[in-house]
């Protein structure tokens, strides 16, 4: 798929696609910034696994943003006072698709992108050493788009119906 090189090389495109990405779809103003999601908040996580079909290799691409953010950001796409958790699980499967979209053309052309896998959780372990993280500053919160190459994709991974993945699957 892509070396680690390679993938390090891609960063300042993937903060510009984050950033893009925030003004396209959430219509709001993104700043690029080096500051990490604090340690222990409660997040929004958006996980998918983009592999590529000539080697069978794996990426990883999360979105993860501070659960207030999405409890903000739910709030005013869906036009509720107080947006039930599944409705913030809504919204953070939704960036992490169009950002996962976003790096499959990016990185691998050809590669089969998963369908995402949202969690709101209170805290992220470190990332691997080889994972390349762009993170933008939106509303006073930080949003952090991360790829890094993995082994394989976690058993959980759900991959959409009549592809090779879900076929192997047996599912």
């Amino acid at each position: 798929m892509i070396d680690t090189e390679e993938l390090a090389s891609a960063q300042p495109d993937l903060e510009m696609l984050l950033v893009e990405m925030i003004a396209s779809v959430l219509g709001e103003h993104a700043e690029p910034t080096p500051e990490p999601l604090p340690a222990a908040v409660g997040l929004a996580v958006s996980r998918l696994v983009i592999q590529d079909p000539e080697d069978g290799t794996f990426l990883g691409v999360d979105v993860r943003a501070e659960g207030n953010l999405i409890t903000t950001l739910a709030a005013t796409l869906l036009g509720v006072a107080e947006p039930a958790p599944d409705d913030m699980l809504d919204v953070i499967a939704e960036l992490g698709n169009i950002a996962a979209g976003n790096v499959k053309s990016l990185l691998c052309h050809n590669g089969q992108l998963s369908l995402p896998a949202p969690q709101l959780a209170f805290e992220h372990e470190g990332d691997s050493p080889d994972a390349v993280r762009a993170g933008a500053s939106l509303l006073g919160n930080v949003v952090e788009l991360v790829v890094m190459p993995l082994h394989s994709a976690d058993p959980q991974t759900r991959w959409p119906s009549g592809s090779a993945q879900h076929a192997a699957a047996g599912v």
